[in-house]
């Protein structure tokens, strides 16, 4: 695969737990930001308006992964008068998720701790994670057809032993 090709990341935004704002329970709207490395490459989930300092959005989310993004930042924030403000944010290195070992399209269910700016915990976040590597189209040679027209698959071969025993 070329290195320039980026893979998706698919990133869904289950729930948070204890937020707080100040050290008191937040009421309502908070939503969740998802970045990669690069600031311009970010998703953000809808407004929760109900649940409080435990919300919910089961949202999927979408990003380009590049080969060379080292971290993913999820940061939730709570929609206050015509701003946001940070109640937390985790900082998740790709290797949580990418590794030589790792079947792709592999699925994470991940619990991440929150900390504000300063450092004090605040929260947790429940994500799930999955890398989504491009499928590449397989040809056929010319002259054979697919059983099904629109096939557009992945040839799978089984090595075969042919040699002869005595």
């Amino acid at each position: 695969m070329d290195k320039r090709t980026p893979r998706v990341l698919e990133v869904t935004v289950i729930s948070a737990e204890d937020l707080r704002i100040n050290d008191r329970s937040i009421k309502k709207n908070a939503f969740v930001v998802v970045q990669t490395d690069y600031s311009i490459n970010y998703r953000n989930t809808c407004i929760d308006t109900e649940g409080g300092s435990y919300p919910s959005w089961n949202e999927k989310l979408e990003l380009p992964l590049y080969h060379n993004v080292r971290f993913i930042r999820v940061e939730v924030q709570c929609k206050t008068g015509s701003s946001a403000r940070m109640i937390g944010e985790a900082k998740i290195p790709i290797s949580d998720f990418i590794g030589d070992y790792i079947p792709p399209h592999y699925v994470h269910f991940l619990s991440y701790r929150l900390r504000q700016r300063d450092g004090e915990r605040n929260g947790i976040v429940n994500l799930s994670v999955r890398v989504k590597v491009p499928l590449y189209r397989t040809f056929l040679p010319s002259g054979v057809q697919a059983a099904n027209e629109n096939y557009d698959g992945i040839a799978v071969g089984i090595p075969v032993s042919y040699g002869c025993t005595v």
